[in-house]
């Protein structure tokens, strides 16, 4: 069959060359259309309870857990000019809740007035907006610099200036913003007249807009009502441990619905940074995962140059010639279009795991492409020129053969993953594999139609003054490997065992966690506020614990509602504090301030009524919004159902007695939260604990037994491929030494060194066998290939080191080199990935070249000669 396809591109080498370029060409179209993901619902398999719970809840009280948490701070916090640009802040992001239609068309035939008639200046636009504050401020801090300042805006600026606007406008009207609670737009319950209505804490003008305080008499009456109702500390406002005072107003932001959230958190972002005067800080997934984002294709852009001029170097140091360092890089290159593009078109996003893809495609393609050329070089003497492209097929006959092995056998490896319930490891998995399979095509098609048209030519930097092939360090030490292996095999098995012994300690200490703050630097921008507004305000995110009473109004019953305080004391407990709450929220917030407003705002009265009626009559003499027209009061739509028969207690995780709240510590929690609600929930009540750690914890579960799940199938698959391919049984358990000695060492220098496994390193385990068996394959195939011309063990596996080692040790180079540019990432892990990887390279090189054929030295083993056609 090979040999039929070879003699089909080598006719007219000059078609396929084309037909790669065409096909390269439109798939290179799909990789405009990629975008990037890290939800968990990229993740997360839709089928899973523990998320259908998780999404049953989030549709009746909302997206609690995935919020926006803002501090703010100013140095001279109480005065007039720090409230008025607080308010400005405010006023800036409320611009992005409800959406009005007749406004934005307005401004929008203003800004058209403004630039009617040339010449147009930036401060013509401005002045049709003086009357708008915030539109003026929006337009201040979006429209670029450079044409804020030019005398004179031409047709195409003009247009680049709506086309902001229109951009802006189309953010608002997706409606994502569901609550922006802060000191200056909060409301808070007054009992007078023996009525319940809430007020607002900074009084409205005529036309709904706030009236800031100005006096020191109007800031201070401010400040009380602020701190009136015991609710509002470590939510509304942040105090300092020492002198009490307050030092930070809270802003929490929360989105309606599963819109992409990063357009709407650049906004927020964008509006903080014109406020420099203001100290913000701020935490929350959504920022979390907009900045995660960013920094993956950051990744994406910096790493893949990086990765090709290594390679290339490789390609140079190996072949020392123009067309060793075209044909490799033409390779990889395609390889790499086809599949990322073949992603964007078929609707695929980048997630966090497949962000190793383009370096692993990059290295994978090196490795074919380094053991096609080298073929050609090795049997350079052999190929008649005046018969080239004969000599051509005759040398491309058995490389070919053996990539097509390799490359099938490391496609089983990596499609096992699709075992996984995580489905972006699955997606991982079949564009992987894929991968792969487009790798093999292109090296064993484009290099031999180029080799065909080019002229037949060996390096002369590879040549000797004598003309012959030079002997190089990298000879010499494939000398030194082959003495070695055939020599000393029972000692090198000795020092493996010893190894072992030691990596499998480590394993047996290696954690799982998948908390995505963890992939940022200690130092990063990011995690320093996401720690420093969280911890002021009780943490940037958080979990449902919901008590059911199982009867319609049971919420209603001050024995209930004992019930939750009683749960939620518990939680912020000091005996609890490894439980790292930093601060719970319920609907008995609303009924003791109710409580307390009804008895003279006596703070004593802040706590849960004694008697049924009381709570019955609170609630039907409150006048609170419905602005949804679902019949439940807007605030209380978080914290209990429709039918008043489910508490939503809401509780943050912060950092207590933790410094890291990782995914081994919230199983922790949460196992501690469900005994104590199972031994001390009163009958007749039930629970469910839930939200978006938990779905984290579940997260962590899929990845350990998805990786040992696929790591058996892939060794299982690995081994059964060789035994057919090499007609030998004892051919499988020699092919997984290799790979078996460097998964076993790589976790455990993982577990030794504190490395955790998560969406990342989860995968190493499948691109050891994938790539590692691609050595051994190349080394098994060449063995047998020379054993079979009557040579000795010995001689056979010297002669099969010296020609199959320097391809698999500058294979290897190409690999390290290629993951080794991962430690210039963004992200943690990510670098550890490619510190790991790249010490998997080396170790599986030294596995194929080294104790492979000390095995074959020891075991004496015969690979049956199998038929190639």
């Amino acid at each position: 069959m090979m040999n039929s396809y070879l003699n089909l591109i080598l006719k007219r080498p000059l078609i396929p060359i084309l037909g790669l370029i065409v096909i390269s060409v439109y798939l290179g179209l799909g990789i405009l259309k990629i975008q990037l993901d890290s939800s968990i619902e990229s993740f997360m398999p839709k089928h899973d309870t523990e998320y259908i719970e998780y999404s049953k809840i989030k549709k009746i009280y909302g997206d609690n857990d995935r919020f926006v948490q803002i501090s703010v701070a100013h140095k001279n916090l109480w005065t007039a000019d720090a409230l008025d640009s607080i308010n400005n802040f405010l006023v800036d992001i409320e611009e992005y809740k409800d959406f009005d239609r007749i406004k934005e068309n307005r401004r929008m035939e203003k800004f058209h007035a403004a630039t009617l008639h040339p010449p147009v200046k930036f401060e013509d636009i401005l002045v049709q907006f003086s009357d708008d504050p915030p539109f003026l401020r929006f337009l201040k801090r979006k429209i670029p610099e450079k044409l804020q300042i030019k005398t004179s805006l031409d047709n195409e600026e003009i247009r680049l200036i709506e086309k902001n606007l229109l951009a802006n406008i189309e953010l608002k009207e997706s409606n994502i913003i569901d609550t922006i609670f802060s000191p200056l737009s909060a409301k808070d319950i007054s009992g007078e007249n023996d009525t319940l209505e809430t007020y607002d804490l900074i009084e409205k003008d005529e036309n709904g807009y706030r009236i800031i305080p100005k006096t020191k008499e109007e800031i201070d009456a401010f400040k009380q009502r602020l701190t009136k109702n015991p609710a509002y500390s470590n939510r509304l406002y942040a105090t300092d441990a020492q002198t009490g005072k307050i030092t930070d107003f809270g802003v929490l932001i929360k989105f309606a619905g599963t819109l992409p959230r990063e357009e709407i958190i650049c906004a927020i972002i964008s509006v903080i940074n014109a406020y420099p005067e203001l100290e913000i800080f701020i935490a929350g997934v959504p920022y979390v995962a907009k900045n995660f984002n960013e920094y993956m294709q950051k990744d994406l852009f910096k790493n893949i140059p990086l990765i090709i001029l290594v390679v290339t170097f490789i390609f140079y140091l190996n072949f020392k010639s123009l067309r060793g360092v075209f044909l490799p890089l033409a390779t990889l290159g395609m390889a790499e279009i086809w599949t990322i593009g073949l992603m964007g078109h078929l609707g695929y996003k980048i997630t966090s795991v497949g962000i190793t893809l383009p370096p692993l495609l990059i290295s994978v393609g090196s490795s074919y492409a380094i053991h096609v050329l080298n073929q050609y070089y090795t049997d350079f003497n052999l190929i008649s020129p005046s018969d080239k492209r004969s000599g051509i097929k005759a040398a491309m006959t058995h490389i070919s053969v053996t990539v097509f092995l390799a490359g099938f056998t490391t496609f089983a490896a990596f499609i096992t993953l699709v075992t996984s319930h995580v489905s972006a490891i699955r997606e991982w998995a079949v564009f992987s594999a894929v991968g792969v399979l487009f790798t093999v095509f292109v090296s064993i098609t484009l290099i031999p139609c180029f080799l065909a048209i080019l002229p037949h030519k060996f390096p002369k930097a590879l040549m000797g003054k004598d003309k012959s092939r030079k002997i190089t360090f990298v000879d010499r030490l494939l000398v030194i490997i082959a003495k070695t292996a055939v020599s000393h095999p029972k000692k090198i098995y000795v020092i493996v065992g010893i190894i072992m012994a030691v990596a499998i300690v480590g394993v047996c200490r290696l954690k799982v966690d998948t908390d995505i703050l963890h992939y940022f630097k200690a130092d990063d921008p990011v995690k320093q506020n996401v720690t420093i507004a969280g911890d002021k305000f009780g943490g940037g995110w958080g979990f449902s614990i919901i008590i059911d009473s199982n009867e319609p109004d049971g919420v209603k019953s001050p024995e209930f509602l004992t019930t939750i305080e009683t749960i939620r004391s518990w939680l912020m407990a000091d005996e609890n504090a490894d439980l790292n709450i930093g601060r719970t929220d319920a609907f008995t917030d609303f009924i003791k301030r109710m409580h307390m407003a009804m008895n003279n705002d006596d703070p004593d009265y802040f706590k849960i009524p004694e008697n049924r009626m009381d709570v019955m009559d609170y609630l039907e003499i409150y006048s609170g919004d419905d602005d949804d027209s679902d019949g439940l009061i807007d605030e209380f739509e978080p914290f209990v159902d429709a039918d008043f028969q489910q508490n939503n207690i809401h509780a943050r995780l912060g950092h207590k007695t933790d410094d890291r709240v990782g995914t081994t510590k919230v199983k922790y929690i949460l196992n501690k939260i469900e005994k104590h609600l199972t031994a001390t929930l009163p009958d007749g009540y039930s629970f469910t604990v839930t939200g978006y750690p938990a779905i984290e914890v579940q997260l962590a579960h899929y990845i350990v037994t998805g990786q040992l799940t696929g790591l058996v199938l892939s060794l299982f698959i690995v081994a059964i491929v060789i035994i057919i391919l090499f007609r030998k049984f004892a051919a499988g358990p020699l092919a997984l030494i290799d790979m078996g000695v460097t998964i076993i060492l790589n976790f455990g220098i993982m577990g030794w060194f504190g490395i955790d496994l998560d969406m990342v390193t989860s995968i190493i385990a499948s691109i050891t066998i994938g790539i590692g068996v691609d050595d051994t394959i190349h080394f098994l195939n060449t063995y047998r290939h020379y054993k079979h011309r009557d040579i000795d063990i010995p001689d056979a596996i010297g002669k099969t080191i010296f020609i199959a080692g320097k391809a698999i040790i500058f294979t290897s180079l190409a690999l390290t080199g290629g993951f080794l540019v991962l430690l210039t990432s963004s992200f943690q892990p990510i670098i550890l990935f490619g510190i790991l990887i790249s010490l998997t390279m080396v170790n599986t090189t030294i596995g194929s070249i080294l104790l492979i054929p000390a095995a074959i030295q020891l075991t004496g083993i015969e690979l049956d000669q199998k038929h190639q056609s």
